[in-house]
């Protein structure tokens, strides 16, 4: 790995279940219908970037008019 590279903090699909409140079964089917949170596969594990998430849920934010 390069110095100074910074290395994303990874979530497994229960803490991002937790934190969207939802299932880690509707996690599973969003990743097989190719639904917009990008995941990371290690080996066999799925693996989420904390950034992606934020970014997920900034893009599903509504602001009322």
């Amino acid at each position: 790995m390069r110095s100074g590279m910074e290395v994303p903090e990874l979530m497994t699909a229960t803490q991002v279940a937790r934190i969207l409140g939802v299932s880690t079964e509707t996690l599973r089917k969003w990743r097989a219908k190719r639904r917009c949170l990008p995941y990371v596969r290690v080996g066999r594990h799925i693996r989420y970037r904390a950034a992606d998430v934020a970014a997920f849920v900034e893009r599903g934010t509504v602001m009322p008019a």
